[in-house]
């Protein structure tokens, strides 16, 4: 991998992040328009992953999604320290903007995901390419899934047009393989 790109951070949002979790705790209503745009893994911070799972759990076992259930939760499975601790999870309250945005905010942390993804996947298909030890139609069948599999995971939260996303792939291929 190019060095200029290992010293990039990846894409990503805290501040969209915190806000969906804090409008969460908040207002419970908040978690099924988010859960409707990401999952967990669609975060950044793996403390932020964490604490969504949690939120899941609670929500699919029929839970009030609050401070007190979600400190519980966490306290239960040993997480509430790896997260940041009692204070943390109060903290992601203060400040939220309005909770009508989450659906916005949720879609900015698919976004940002989505780009990680995008940037997973070229590295794999120029390190690929750059080895050569396989044919390559094979290599490019391979691409062609890895970017069908990110596209397939967009579809959930809306179409996507493909041709936009094969055609900003394409351009992340370039601009790595040109470096």
């Amino acid at each position: 991998m190019p060095e200029a790109v290992a010293e990039r951070t990846l894409p990503h949002n805290l501040e969209a992040e915190r806000s969906v979790l804090g409008a969460i705790l908040l207002h419970n209503d908040a978690f099924n328009l988010a859960a409707e745009v990401i999952d967990s893994h669609d975060f950044f911070r793996d403390a932020h992953r964490r604490i969504f799972d949690k939120m899941v759990k609670l929500a699919e076992r029929g839970d009030a999604v609050d401070l007190v259930t979600l400190k519980e939760e966490l306290g239960r499975s040993g997480d509430l320290e790896e997260v940041g601790g009692p204070a943390y999870i109060t903290a992601l309250v203060d400040g939220v903007p309005r909770s009508m945005n989450i659906e916005h905010y949720a879609r900015i942390i698919k976004e940002k995901a989505t780009l990680r993804s995008l940037i997973f996947s070229a590295n794999k298909i120029l390190a690929t390419a750059y080895e050569a030890e396989e044919e390559a139609d094979a290599i490019l069948d391979q691409a062609e899934h890895a970017i069908f599999a990110i596209a397939d995971d967009n579809v959930r939260d809306g179409f996507v047009s493909l041709r936009d996303l094969a055609r900003g792939s394409l351009e992340t291929i370039e601009k790595l393989h040109a470096r």
